[in-house]
């Protein structure tokens, strides 16, 4: 049989529509014996599939309508002939185009040894992206019927983004010229410009185990286990999640434990974070008529719904039954309130021969005729409708999100600063007294270091101030992580600290003694010194009847008034430290000279004593004792003159 149409020759060759392309064609060009169809389109990517009788270099090129396109060679192989059952080779090409734009639509055309063998300008692909958008779905169609092909002449008015097949795609067996002629053939027109994702059903299997069907499709392979590749996927449109599975062989695999199908659609479910969750496949889990009794189904119904479930998929999409049949919402085959489970419909009206539908309680609705499926996904609706070979709506469902939950309101900025401890800036201990110079440990304590430059000392360095009972303290030093600072003398008991900076503030509970006598050392050396200003020290040792000078905090408050927080102490009067103070040294214990503040310093305590001529040589412990507290215990290197 033979027709002409602007320049093509179509020839009929045992059963395969076979394009001769160009004017003239005969022997100057090549036989497509498989017109181009799209698989795999993404956000950024596309697979072209075509077919031709003689070998040779293939290529894509592609670019936005109107602009300048690209060339991709393709990938070509000849599919075996004990495979295609065809009297003439068959080879087979593939290009997969990568780096697309999201949502936006290309032109392509086939070339073949460098010369186009496609000039047909419907040849479009649209990449997945955002927003509203249309797909189909039908299956157990592929007949040849003409019923199969009055619904596929109605799909190609529908101008889908893609299309879904759940199986049973070529009648009796899925041989690989079937696939050809009652799939590939009859939907040529829509597949050039629409991708399929295709779920093999029984029939395919029973022709070479399915090795048609795997061999003229090209699906998602991201993170499916190499060995099933092609049999199970899943891929992302819009604010859908799509998963494609194969209830033959890969499911018996899963049950018998040498498969690993159902661990991959769980961990594929539980990663997806799309709104919208659809699953399609052959194997209805819930048929009510001639596969009532199905064994698969039954399978499916134990194996991958509790999947499905767990996961809240709001739709899935089988076949099988030879009808239209929807579910009102199931939990675990149980009807249960709308939104709250899992909606199946069975859509297996594409062409083959009908199956009457029998009531059941589980239905919502259900209808033996030929039809597709047109769903509808705008925002937070999902809507399908079952529409009949004659063009009329059989049924319509309509799945809604649910609102999102009101914003929280903003969190409070975070506070960054942090007061880890409050210590005697002499010993580092908790212990305090009135007047003592302290040290305070955290976190974003000052935005910079700064010093006092000067006294009386300040109460704001840097931007940071410290309070005591909501009364600023006077600061030696700030920093990020250290703050030394003089507390007032007067205050005694509970109190509690706070450190306020220009990005936030933290408090700290602290409590005042009437004194925490600690000496401060040089280094590791207790700071006592001679008259004559140097370090007593190990190379350096004190002498019996020698005059010393301790320098320490923590004496308390002094006899008669006290100096404003921050000024230093005068020199006259000077100020005697209140109460008993005593120092031992070894087991001598001495009457200070002068215990109370330095003159011309702030929150600095000095003792004078002179040590007793009894004194042994030797590192001596001693320890200052105020009002009944004492200092840490330190060691005194003394020398005694042998007389």
């Amino acid at each position: 049989m033979r027709s002409r149409s602007r320049g093509t020759t179509t020839l009929l060759v045992t059963g395969v529509v076979v394009l001769v392309l160009g004017p003239g064609a005969g022997a100057q060009g090549p036989i497509l014996v498989r017109y181009p169809y799209l698989q795999n389109v993404g956000p950024d990517r596309a697979t072209i599939l075509w077919a031709t009788r003689e070998t040779g270099p293939g290529a894509v090129e592609y670019g936005l309508p109107g602009g300048a396109f690209t060339r991709l060679p393709a990938a070509q192989r000849r599919l075996p002939d004990s495979l295609t059952g065809l009297s003439f080779p068959f080879y087979q090409y593939q290009a997969d185009l990568y780096g697309l734009r999201p949502n936006t639509e290309y032109s392509y055309r086939i070339l073949h040894e460098g010369r186009p063998v496609t000039n047909d300008d419907a040849l479009r692909i649209r990449t997945a992206g955002p927003g509203p958008f249309r797909f189909l779905v039908f299956g157990d169609s592929g007949t040849g019927s003409p019923e199969q092909r009055s619904l596929a002449q109605l799909m190609l008015r529908e101008r889908p983004a893609f299309v879904l097949h759940n199986g049973d795609l070529a009648y009796p067996r899925g041989q690989f010229l079937h696939l050809l002629t009652r799939y590939l053939d009859i939907y040529q027109d829509l597949f050039k410009r629409a991708p399929v994702f295709a779920a093999p059903g029984n029939h395919e299997y029973e022709s070479d185990n399915g090795e048609g069907y795997f061999a003229l499709h090209a699906p998602p392979s991201e993170t499916v286990p190499l060995p099933e590749r092609g049999r199970y996927y899943s891929f992302d449109w819009g604010d859908v999640h799509f998963v494609s599975l194969d209830t033959n062989l890969p499911l018996a695999r899963a049950i018998q434990g040498t498969g690993a199908m159902l661990q991959w659609l769980d961990q594929d479910l539980a990663r997806t974070r799309r709104p919208f969750r659809v699953v399609f496949f052959q194997h209805s889990p819930y048929p009510t008529s001639v596969h009532e009794t199905d064994v698969t189904s039954a399978q499916v119904r134990q194996h991958i719904v509790p999947i499905l479930e767990r996961y809240n998929v709001h739709v899935v999409f089988g076949g099988h039954e030879h009808s239209y049949q929807i579910s009102k919402p199931l939990r675990g085959g149980r009807p249960v309130d709308p939104g709250a489970g899992t909606v199946y419909i069975i859509t297996g009206g594409g062409g083959a021969p009908l199956y009457p539908v029998v009531p059941r309680p589980h239905l919502a609705y259900a209808e033996s005729a030929h039809h597709f499926l047109r769903v509808e996904v705008d925002g937070p609706s999902l809507t399908v409708q079952a529409v009949r070979i004659d063009g009329q709506e059989i049924d319509r469902l309509v799945l809604s999100l649910p609102p999102p939950p009101p914003a929280p309101p903003p969190p409070p900025p975070p506070n960054p600063v942090t007061v880890e401890a409050v210590v005697n800036a002499a010993s580092f201990t908790p212990a305090l007294a009135p007047g003592s110079l302290i040290s305070i440990f955290g976190r974003s304590l000052a935005a910079a270091e700064a010093r006092a430059p000067r006294l009386p000392l300040p109460q704001d360095l840097s931007g940071t101030v410290v309070t005591l009972n909501g009364r600023r303290l006077p600061l030696l030093y700030v920093s990020s992580t250290q703050i030394n600072a003089k507390l007032r003398f007067d205050t005694e008991g509970p109190a509690t600290l706070r450190v306020t900076t220009p990005v936030g503030a933290s408090e700290f509970a602290v409590r005042i003694a009437e004194a925490a006598p600690a000496v401060f050392r040089v280094g590791r050396v207790p700071a006592v010194v001679r008259l004559t200003g140097t370090l007593v020290s190990d190379q350096a040792p004190a002498q019996p009847g020698e005059t010393l000078t301790i320098y320490l905090t923590g004496l308390g408050r002094p006899e008669g008034q006290s100096p404003d927080s921050g000024s230093p102490a005068p020199a006259a009067p000077l100020l005697l430290a209140r109460g008993p103070v005593q120092i031992f040294v070894g087991e001598q214990s001495i009457t200070p000279l002068f215990a109370g503040l330095t003159p011309g310093f702030a929150g600095l305590y000095q003792i004078n004593l002179t040590l007793p001529f009894t004194l042994p040589s030797g590192p001596l412990a001693f320890r200052v004792v105020a009002r009944g507290t004492p200092s840490d215990s330190l060691t005194l290197p003394v020398t005694a003159t042998t007389p």
